[in-house]
This record gives C-alpha cells, sequence and structure tokens, in this order.
C-alpha cells in the first residue's frame, strides 16, 4: 500500500510530456481514482470554503477574485513557457493547440478581471458567465481532465490544469453559494456575451491554426468537431465543406442550451435548499442588496 502511494511521486515534477512518454506515462492517471479523489477533495474544499465566505462581506471574496485575477494569468504565462521549452528542446513544432488559451476555460483569464474590476453590462455578463457555462467547462474537466493525457497529477503539467480548473469552478461556485450571483431567466442570455466575443475570436483562430497540417488536431472551444463527440454529425459537414456552419450551430445552439440546461439545474437546486432549510427550522436570509449582482 505504501509503495503504491510512493508511485504518484515516480516521474519527476517538471519533466515534459516527451520525457514523461519515454519514461512510460501514456495517460493513466485520466479518469483514475486517483483524479478522482484529487478532484473530489477539491470539490469538497471548494464548496466549503464558499460557504465559510458566505458569512463574510463581500470584500472578502472580491479579494479571492482579484488575487485569482492577478495570479492565473501569471501561472498560463508559466505553462506556456514551460511547454515552449519543451517543445524547442525535443525539436517539435510550436504546439499552438496546447499552449494558446483559446479555450472556454481560458475565459477565466480574460472575463474575471471584469467581474472583480469591471461595472455595468461587462461586469454583469461576465459575472452570468461564471456562474453557468464557466462553471460547467470547469466542472467538466473535473472529470474528464484532458491534460492528464500527457501529465501525471502530481507534476507541474498536471496540477497547473487541477489548479487552473478548480480555479474557475471555485468562481462560479462561491458566486452562487455566498449570493452573489442569483440564476434567472436572463442569465442565459447574459452569459452568452462573453461566449460569443470570445468566439468570434476563436473561430477564425480555429481556421487558421487548423489549415496547417501538424495542427489538424486543434479545436478550439469545442467549435471546429466538438473534440470528436458525435463524429458521425461533425463528419458530416467536414465531408461537404460547410464546416463553418458546424462552429455557428456549437456556438449559437450547443453554448446556448448547455447555459439554459444549467440555470434550470440551479435554480432547481437553490429552491430545494431553500425547502429543505425551511423544514429543518433555518430561515431564509435575504439577500444583501450590495452583495447582489444588479439584475440579477
Amino acid at each position: 500500500m505504501f509503495y503504491r502511494f510512493l508511485t504518484i511521486f515516480k516521474y519527476g515534477f517538471f519533466d515534459g510530456p516527451q520525457d514523461l512518454a519515454a519514461q512510460g506515462y501514456s495517460g493513466g492517471d485520466k479518469m483514475s481514482p486517483k483524479q478522482f479523489a484529487v478532484m473530489g477533495i477539491i470539490f469538497v474544499l471548494i464548496v466549503a470554503a464558499s460557504v465559510l465566505l458566505r458569512k463574510a462581506k463581500k470584500e472578502k471574496l472580491f479579494a479571492v477574485y482579484k488575487f485569482l485575477a492577478i495570479f492565473m494569468p501569471v501561472l498560463e504565462a508559466v505553462k506556456i513557457a514551460f511547454s515552449t521549452y519543451h517543445d524547442l528542446h525535443h525539436g517539435e513544432h510550436f504546439n499552438a493547440g496546447g499552449i494558446l488559451p483559446l479555450y472556454t476555460c481560458s475565459m477565466l483569464l480574460y472575463f474575471l478581471p471584469f467581474v472583480v474590476w469591471g461595472k455595468g453590462w461587462i461586469k454583469r455578463t461576465s459575472t452570468a458567465f461564471f456562474a453557468s457555462i464557466g462553471l460547467v467547462a470547469g466542472l467538466t474537466n473535473f472529470v474528464y481532465l484532458s491534460a492528464a493525457n500527457w501529465y501525471p497529477i502530481f507534476t507541474f503539467g498536471g496540477l497547473y490544469s487541477v489548479i487552473f480548473h478548480a480555479a474557475i469552478v471555485f468562481v462560479g461556485m462561491s458566486l452562487l453559494i455566498t449570493g452573489q450571483y442569483v440564476p434567472s431567466r436572463e442569465t442565459v442570455a447574459d452569459a452568452m456575451v462573453p461566449v460569443l466575443i470570445f468566439g468570434a475570436i476563436v473561430i477564425p483562430a480555429n481556421f487558421i491554426i487548423k489549415s496547417f497540417p501538424e495542427y489538424s488536431y486543434v479545436d478550439y472551444m469545442l467549435l471546429m468537431d466538438a473534440n470528436g463527440f458525435v463524429p458521425a454529425v461533425s463528419d458530416f459537414f467536414i465531408e461537404h465543406h460547410v464546416q463553418l456552419l458546424f462552429s455557428l450551430i456549437m456556438l449559437l445552439v450547443a453554448y446556448p442550451l448547455a447555459a439554459a440546461l444549467t440555470v434550470l439545474a440551479e435554480t432547481g437546486i437553490i429552491r430545494l435548499v431553500g425547502i429543505f432549510r425551511g423544514r429543518s427550522g433555518g430561515t431564509e436570509e435575504s439577500p444583501d442588496p450590495d452583495q447582489t449582482e444588479p439584475g440579477t
């Protein structure tokens, strides 16, 4: 048992994917008991921290957001430098698909500052994104941690991905649990504003970068072939040379649908919690108007 525990540290912490593959790592941590244990512990800690922050002043919660808004871009820059070093060291081309932060979860880097320092519609829509689509994107990686294809969890590459997705889940979860954001019918439309802004950049980036044979695997925001999901559908659009139509369907149909289902689930959970609190003798606290996002 002790030996099995030690094997989680058998790879060099800063080993790149090429070195790890040479040492025999082939994605064994992906969707493994180890991954689910780590992600489960992190999820519990996120919920516990959010519950504790519910009683704290708004400034304390936003101090955490400010830290993440500064720290995560720095960590992302370190990760890009780390990956680029290993690519150059092994004589490989620039890993555009793995390095450029153009995925849905990457929106944490660009829109969290608007939650912290923004005002008006940009603050409102960015907040709605994190409380819905961003939360789903982060939680998806709690289950399907794609970085574990190349990095064991207890290496820099693996922990970077764990930390990054934990951050976006924390933002979304804490906004909801602390009452800083209350989902409503307007949430779907609001959440789609950052997605459409980012998608307008990502769609042309997908087509340009994917035009190079070495980057045929690129699929930012799942807008090219949904990462192979339902291949018969995405292949149809590719074969008939209407790939852009598939991208638009993903952006204008799949994303709003995901947002709508998320809001529906969140609203149901909030109501169930309210019923439970009422039956257990608790009293529903009226949200502090100074701590709730306007328009929510």
